[in-house]
């Protein structure tokens, strides 16, 4: 890992990540799509967009405390995305545990799973969340979703309760 003008940038065999920007909604919109479909159409863009306790996850972006990563194919196309979006009790994603624990997002382009990309956004942003002292991250992942077996492997455990099931922490 090196630096380059201060954005911290990662080398894998098939990508580059860079810092998401702040212009990046609609790659956000895209992603936060693809992960309300992870198991085959049940929304369009469209309904993602009107959707407040879904479209809370790009609108907005970014909030004062957020970030995230982009993974980048050789012609600079985002193959894969991760963010961090701090939410209150009054508005909380679905993974929600407490308002300075901020919500993972991510999401690997379809045809790129597999190949290292997601486990390297993922520790990419646990070195970023620990290099800003936050005390953990949190996640929900639906029942049945494979992508739960790599949280597990990179840290991520079960809240306990009162939480759902599908909401994971990682204590950094």
């Amino acid at each position: 890992m090196g630096s380059v003008s201060g954005m911290a940038m990662y080398a894998g065999e098939r990508s580059m990540v860079r810092a998401l920007r702040a212009d990046e909604q609609e790659l956000l919109a895209r992603a936060t799509l693809g992960n309300m479909n992870w198991p085959g159409p049940r929304y369009t863009l469209d309904q993602v967009m009107l959707i407040p306790s879904i479209a809370h996850y790009f609108t907005w972006w970014p909030g004062p405390f957020d970030f995230g990563l982009v993974a980048e194919d050789a012609q600079g196309i985002p193959v894969g995305v991760v963010w961090l979006r701090f939410f209150t009790a009054a508005d909380p994603g679905f993974g929600f545990v407490d308002g300075s624990i901020p919500e993972l997002c991510v999401w690997v382009a379809e045809g790129q799973r597999g190949l290292g990309t997601g486990t390297r956004l993922i520790a990419g942003i646990l070195e970023q969340a620990r290099s800003r002292a936050l005390p953990a991250i949190s996640l929900s992942v639906e029942t049945g979703n494979p992508a739960r077996s790599l949280y597990e492997r990179l840290g991520f455990v079960p809240a306990g309760t009162p939480f759902d099931a599908g909401t994971l922490v990682h204590e950094l």
